[in-house]
């Protein structure tokens, strides 16, 4: 069983790194259209291009984890991945000249070295919930105080940018930035040293420890091929990633519609504070009724919150409905990731040679960094529609999301109706 401090020292690590994660997903492409002056469809396709450097970045840091797991824990790599990320998160909000045409070359740059410094370090991050144990309810427990350090990172990000001066581009974003990444330091140190990988990963056997990274394409694909949970899993994750993340991004547009972009900074503190409230919520009753049946329960919540706004109408019941919605994805958020380590043992369970975890996890994170690349397309295609048009797109993501929770949502080892069909697929 992991002690309390061991998981509150985990979920350190998720503390800092949401500081950057919340105010890429929060703020960022808001800062590229209003701040920088970015055209929408510029502004979504430097995010998409950024989900492409992650389909090289994540899988190569996957593999490489998972080679050298027994000489280079996986909490190194977050000690050195995490520190650089925040700084590059300063540079990305940094104040550059509206409509100078290089502008849009230098936002590009520096939010591409964002997302690979931030997947050198989130990536094995990750692994480490398969690492620190090997039991289930760890696992659960783990995703339970990392979502919760997690929630907290994001309440601090949203709280630091509602509170410093607004300006006609919103807050004042470099200086929240500047502010977060002195916060971001300890918490990685506080992971490092806090948490011991008492998993041994599998040793490689008369091989190589290196890979050449044009072959890591290939493997993943195989990896998927071969595991139908890992399958169902990412397609979960890509789905559902998307649907609170359009909800996320579309935030300050949606209240900036309405009237009310102060009040757009002061919702933005819901979908950490409600990470922070619900998770333990989310957790227990995913251990009571099983975390796909859980899942597809908060998917449908999210659907029927983000039609009934769209169906309603009106500041109160957007703002109501809306937050709804929020507290829903951190639901569906809470399962995947806890299944995650399900999908690790089925692909280690084949395994000859060494482990998965690192690999399954880049896989996870691709999926959902790809639903962080497609989201700004769904915001920046509703913000040339009609008038609050920007529900269209959160209720579009929020349908899908349930059909895929429905039809083909993760296995869950709790229910062995379940685990006894991925078994035969």
């Amino acid at each position: 069983m992991i002690s309390r401090r061991e998981r509150w020292s985990y979920a350190a690590g998720d503390l800092g790194f949401n500081f950057v994660w919340q105010s890429t997903e929060l703020y960022l492409l808001y800062y590229y259209i209003r701040g920088l002056g970015l055209a929408p469809e510029i502004a979504s396709a430097i995010f998409l291009i950024g989900a492409g450097v992650d389909w090289i970045v994540d899988p190569l840091v996957g593999t490489l984890a998972d080679r050298f797991a027994v000489r280079i824990p996986f909490r190194i790599w977050v000690v050195t991945g995490g520190p650089i990320a925040v700084l590059l998160l300063v540079l990305a909000f940094a104040p550059l000249p509206r409509g100078a045409p290089w502008v849009p070359m230098v936002a590009l740059a520096t939010y591409l070295a964002l997302r690979a410094a931030y997947g050198v370090g989130n990536i094995p991050y990750g692994a480490m919930t398969a690492r620190l144990s090997s039991a289930p309810r760890d696992h659960l427990a783990l995703t339970s105080a990392r979502m919760q350090g997690a929630a907290v990172g994001g309440l601090v990000a949203a709280s630091v940018f509602a509170l410093l001066p607004v300006t006609t581009a919103g807050a004042d974003f470099r200086g929240g930035a500047l502010l977060l990444a002195g916060l971001a330091l300890p918490a990685f140190l506080i992971c490092y040293f806090g948490t011991h990988e008492r998993v041994v990963a599998p040793r490689l056997a008369g091989r190589a420890a290196w890979i050449a990274p044009w072959r890591v394409a290939w493997a993943m694909a195989l990896l998927l091929c071969r595991s139908a949970p890992l399958r169902r899993l990412i397609a979960t994750i890509l789905t559902a990633g998307l649907a609170v993340t359009v909800v996320n991004k579309s935030l300050l547009f949606l209240f900036e519609e309405l009237g009310a972009l102060r009040l757009g900074f002061v919702i933005a503190l819901v979908p950490a504070a409600a990470l922070l409230l619900t998770t333990p919520l989310w957790a227990a009753l995913g251990a009571r009724i099983g975390r796909r049946h859980t899942l597809v329960l908060a998917a449908a919540l999210n659907a029927v919150a983000a039609i009934g706004a769209l169906a309603i109408g009106g500041v109160a019941a957007i703002l109501a409905l809306t937050s709804v919605a929020i507290v829903a994805g951190c639901g569906m958020s809470v399962m995947f990731w806890s299944l995650v380590p399900a999908a690790v043992a089925d692909c280690e369970g084949r395994a000859d040679e060494i482990g998965y975890a690192g690999r399954v996890y880049a896989l996870a994170n691709i999926a959902r960094k790809l639903a962080q690349g497609l989201a700004p397309s769904v915001v920046a295609f509703s913000l040339v529609g009609t008038s609050f048009s920007t529900l269209y797109g959160i209720a579009a993501a929020a349908l899908l999301a349930l059909l895929v929770a429905i039809l083909y949502g993760p296995a869950d080892a709790s229910d062995p109706i379940i685990s006894t069909r991925e078994h035969i697929a």
